[in-house]
């Protein structure tokens, strides 16, 4: 996004950042908090080219990362001091070179100004408070123990970060609330907190090698830890390519029917979003649009007469179509990665009150992830054309949600879904 397509309310966010960053940094001069010594800038340099290559080797995979970056940054900061440390951590973030995709790569000279000044005050604003937090609870409140110290400012930095984040989502979203906000929060907080609580520990060895060792202690262990890094990256790549399988049956599926094409990808977006505002993590988000985008593979056992069929369908035509959901379950049934799905496509036409098929259960018989892809499905299905009628309007779908609550869908999915449908414009636009 170039800076004069910001709104006002989104260049106010970023000035006050800047403007937050560079009055701690005079606070902190003023205050005793910054000090370096020039024998230190040899030892700087080498610091900021290994935070450059850890940001480099960034290892990212849909919405997640993996870096060994806070490692470094917390050596630094134990053996150099605050102000060498926040020198290396920006110089490293400012030289970092890192692969986006095959052909693409993302650098300081191809990402806009503000943005990576804004990478820079975060970093600044999070380090700066941290070191503020950790000098008091050693200095003022008498704290001993480093690992406490330690464990404080790295705690410090993770909740600092990854609020400055959340805000930063939120005002880019448009949705700027303490809602939004606490969304984005939580959306992060698991695996990031995960990722810091590791590092850690390699942060105080990298610390007490490079006092005993100098470079080499910490040149020499990098090795494991980018040999983890290239573990992650194996890992990441197969489970893309599992994606883009399930995404190619999908494919499959869709193109023997014109009216149904697209039909599955917008389920699981529906279902992604009812899941977000229902507390699922990200992980469980992924499952669950995996299952969207199988719910439907049962009808490639189903003739293309009857699929194709332009007019009201026949008693044993209807009962050949209500046979897809067991029929895409025995498809899968003995893929093991994909295991957690039958259930998803075997109840997909279930209801809530018991009226559905193939087996008529209801209410708690059935989890939360099936009723979250019945409704997405069903509500895709009142919204897109079919050759017997054009899609419904959007208030008369919300109508029929409404009056299907707590006897076709489960009552707390569908008021997760009216929620959306005030509170996030990314629902309106999925049939656009």
């Amino acid at each position: 996004m170039e800076i004069n397509r910001l709104t006002l309310k989104q260049k106010t966010f970023f000035l006050s950042i800047y403007a937050i960053a560079i009055g701690l940094i005079i606070y902190s001069s003023m205050y005793g908090h910054f000090e370096m010594k020039s024998q230190q800038v040899r030892e700087i340099i080498f610091f900021i080219f290994a935070i450059g290559l850890s940001e480099s080797i960034t290892l990212c995979f849909r919405k997640m990362s993996f870096s060994t970056t806070f490692a470094l940054t917390l050596a630094t900061y134990l053996t150099l001091g605050a102000l060498p440390s926040l020198i290396c951590l920006l110089g490293g973030f400012l030289i970092r070179v890192l692969k986006v995709d095959e052909n693409t790569y993302k650098h300081v000279c191809n990402t806009p100004l503000y943005g990576t000044a804004f990478n820079c005050s975060m970093f600044t604003i999070s380090f700066i408070i941290s070191h503020i937090l950790y000098r008091s609870a050693i200095i003022n409140i008498g704290i001993e123990n480093q690992f406490i110290g330690i464990l404080i400012f790295s705690m410090s930095y993770f909740l600092v970060n990854k609020g400055l984040l959340a805000m930063l989502l939120a005002i880019l979203q448009g949705v700027y609330s303490k809602e939004t906000i606490f969304k984005y929060f939580k959306n992060e907080f698991f695996l990031g907190m995960i990722s810091y609580l590791i590092m850690i520990p390699f942060g105080w060895m990298f610390a007490v090698l490079y006092e005993h060792y100098s470079y080499w202690g910490i040149i020499i262990p990098l090795f494991p830890v980018l040999l983890i890094k290239y573990t992650f990256t194996y890992y990441a790549e197969a489970k893309e390519q599992y994606v883009q399988t399930v995404e190619t049956l999908m494919n499959a599926v869709e193109a023997r029917d014109c009216y149904t094409n697209g039909h599955s990808k917008r389920v699981a977006e529906v279902a992604s979003l009812i899941a977000k505002k229902l507390g699922y993590r990200n992980g469980q988000i992924e499952k669950l649009r995996i299952a969207a985008m199988l719910h439907d593979i049962g009808k490639i056992g189903i003739s293309d007469n009857i699929l194709h069929k332009p007019g009201k369908l026949t008693d044993e035509e209807f009962a050949t179509i209500k046979s897809h959901p067991e029929i895409g379950e025995g498809i899968i049934k003995d893929v093991s990665n994909l295991k957690y799905t039958r259930s998803i496509i075997r109840n997909h036409h279930e209801r809530y009150d018991g009226k559905g098929y193939p087996d008529g259960k209801k209410g708690d018989e059935l989890s939360v992830d099936v009723y979250i892809i019945q409704l997405a499905d069903a509500i895709d299905a009142m919204a897109s054309d079919r050759p017997y009628r054009k899609g419904l309007p959007a208030d008369v779908i919300e109508s029929e949600i409404r009056k299907g609550r707590g006897t076709q869908f489960h009552p707390h999915v569908v008021d997760a879904y009216l929620d959306l449908l005030q509170s996030n414009a990314e629902i309106q636009k999925i049939w656009e």
